[in-house]
């Protein structure tokens, strides 16, 4: 070869080189080297007018529904409509909840009334896939409560992601131990409503999910969030994978992640 040719290839190789360099990980095989990150968002059901609204931001998300509010099933309806998976948001009782039953799980139930309330919610939403806890401090940290609950998540066939409103919480290990499909949130992203705030949160999934594999977030149905999720979605989205909690177990399954 001459060295005009071996100089042009030279070129044409750095080129080349700097194209992909600098091409988005969004497609094909690059997509393996992205962090995935499940986003939550918890406590629907008040306002069909937020559901809606969070419906129209391309982020894929999942909602976390309480149920028996006056929007409940409305929202349900609306998460069906726009192919968004939701799970029950179950209220279990809290450390500072004093004894008052402000709950539908509390520590104390017996096993069939633990299983009858959690049946009787997920029957209320209909096309339900999985159930968090709503609050839960006290109860997520009592084998037996998390054992019956887990048990009717189990029955229904449905997946079972740990809030973690607890640092002693035995929900996801109980799970695992019983096989039913779960996960935990690795962080609340939107306790302070301010920008820089989500931010970091959200920084600190993706560095749980490098480590990993993949990180669950969970925020909340309330107007700063829905400002942020949007620019969350614009500036991440070529960095993060971002899935639905059903995609991210498929995806831990299959990639064998332990968490």
């Amino acid at each position: 070869m001459s060295p005009g040719r071996l100089k042009r290839g030279f070129i044409l190789l750095i080129v080349t080189m700097g194209f992909f360099s600098h091409m988005p990980l969004s497609n094909g095989w690059c997509d393996v080297s992205r962090p995935v990150i499940a986003v939550i968002v918890d406590d629907l059901g008040y306002s069909v007018e937020m559901a809606r609204d969070l419906a129209r931001i391309p982020l894929p998300q999942t909602w976390a529904i309480i149920p028996y509010l006056a929007e409940s099933r409305r929202t349900s309806e609306i998460a069906l409509d726009k192919d968004i998976p939701f799970m029950l948001h179950l209220p279990m009782e809290a450390v500072g909840d004093g004894g008052k039953r402000h709950s539908l799980v509390w520590v104390g139930m017996s096993e069939e009334s633990i299983r009858q309330a959690v049946r009787n919610a997920l029957w209320s939403l209909p096309g339900v896939k999985g159930l968090n806890n709503h609050r839960g401090s006290k109860a997520s940290q009592d084998r037996g409560v998390m054992g019956a609950v887990l048990r009717e998540i189990a029955a229904e066939g449905l997946f079972f992601v740990d809030s973690r409103t607890s640092g002693d919480s035995v929900g996801f290990p109980v799970a695992v131990e019983m096989g039913v499909p779960s996960t935990l949130n690795r962080s609340f992203m939107d306790h302070e409503n301010s920008e820089d705030f989500m931010w970091s949160q959200f920084r600190k999934a993706v560095g749980i999910a490098r480590k990993t594999g993949g990180a669950v977030i969970i925020c909340h149905a309330r107007p700063g969030t829905l400002k942020f999720l949007p620019r969350l979605y614009e500036k991440a989205h070529e960095d993060v994978k971002f899935v639905t909690v059903p995609e991210y177990l498929e995806q831990k399954r299959t990639g064998g992640w332990e968490e």
